[in-house]
């Protein structure tokens, strides 16, 4: 992701479907595309768990699935 609140013309697929999930409230979607990658890489781990954590902020539901993102990250 870029940090003008747009996806760069050299961003990979993957961050601009999650950014665009995101940008769109699909927080439990963008978290789904990054959970194969979350078990192997630091940068996707924190990510998905960023995006449950921030889902639950805005609804209040989903802490058990973003604490699990978070031990996963750990």
């Amino acid at each position: 992701m870029s940090g003008s609140g747009t996806t760069a013309d050299d961003d990979p697929p993957l961050q601009t479907a999650v950014w665009r999930l995101r940008s769109r409230a699909c927080w439990s979607d963008a978290a789904a595309l990054l959970e194969h990658h979350a078990g192997t890489d630091p940068a996707s781990a924190l990510q998905r768990t960023a995006l449950l954590t921030e889902r639950c902020l805005y609804t209040g539901q989903g802490w058990t699935e973003a604490e699990d993102a978070l031990r996963t990250a750990e």
